[in-house]
């Protein structure tokens, strides 16, 4: 699977959030919900996906696009209380 992201938005994401884009490649191979669309962004359609960081096991939220065959990654944060919640209901882990 290849991941791209404006270098720009990681430095944000990663000063506002504590996340880092580079470090994401395996929270995709992990379980994974996919709730829904999140906005239509003019010609792009953001998705939103809960699922868990390796190291902790913390539940996060990324917002994405697909561009071609690539995973554009568009930010990334801990998840919202009721997001951990419908995540913990499905796959029974995370913090």
């Amino acid at each position: 699977m290849e991941f791209e992201w404006d270098e720009a938005k990681r430095l944000i994401n990663l000063e506002k959030h504590g996340i880092d884009f580079g470090d994401l490649a395996e929270f995709w191979e992990g379980d994974l919900l996919n709730p829904a669309a999140v906005r239509d962004a003019g010609d792009e359609l953001r998705l939103l996906a809960l699922g868990v960081t390796r190291g902790d096991g913390r539940i996060i939220a990324v917002v994405y696009t697909v561009c071609g065959s690539a995973i554009r990654l568009i930010s990334a944060r801990r998840a919202s209380r009721y997001e951990r919640e419908v995540f913990r209901s499905r796959f029974g882990y995370g913090e």
